[in-house]
């Protein structure tokens, strides 16, 4: 399912930046000679636009029936999915076996962070010992990416991961992608080809 919202968002971001272009007039579609648009692509840039808010909508209540979905699947140790451990990526069978056997002996809410806390802090070291990324249940790729290092992509998700609001991390995104499009800027790239 994250798959597929991760598609669709591509893909109205897409139609919103080629819509954007066009209207702008840096693009193919430009319309007449002035600049204008014709009302054929004004209707399908609306379109486009109106498709990506439906997408953002649906896609905030799949993330909160995820988040229940998760807290509920990690409350219960033995039904966790590989992909909702920590770091799984790194570990193998044995050791995700052996985590959620060790999480379900936990006794306390404060152990079990405690023990979760612990886990993430060994997950990060070994990340950083082999130069991998890590990337935390329920992230996907970065914007710009390929502009970073290892390290970088990796704290940048430490920081998504633990901002206190959707607010807060929409902020510290928009931070960053104006942080790649500079990188881009400075390397002479172009910026699409950074996405």
């Amino acid at each position: 399912m994250r798959l597929k919202t991760g598609l669709s968002i591509l893909l109205a971001s897409s139609l919103a930046l080629a819509s954007t272009a066009s209207y702008a007039g840096n693009g193919p579609g430009r319309g007449g000679a002035d600049g204008t648009m014709d009302r054929g692509q004004q209707m399908d840039r609306d379109r486009a636009f109106d498709r990506a808010g439906m997408q953002d909508r649906d896609r905030m209540g799949m993330r909160e029936q995820d988040r229940d979905r998760d807290r509920d699947r990690i409350h219960d140790p033995a039904n966790m999915r590989d992909e909702d451990i920590y770091g799984n990526a790194l570990m193998s069978e044995g050791e995700r076996k052996q985590y959620r056997k060790q999480l379900g002996g936990v006794g306390s809410e404060q152990a079990r962070e405690q023990f979760q806390m612990q886990h993430e802090r060994r997950m990060q070291q070994r990340a950083l010992q082999q130069g991998v990324d890590l990337v935390p249940p329920g992230q996907g790729p970065i914007y710009g990416g390929e502009l970073m290092s290892v390290q970088e992509r990796n704290q940048f998700r430490e920081q998504l991961r633990h901002a206190q609001s959707d607010e807060e991390r929409e902020a510290l995104k928009a931070q960053h992608r104006e942080r790649m499009r500079h990188r881009a800027r400075a390397l002479n790239l172009d910026i699409e080809g950074a996405d």
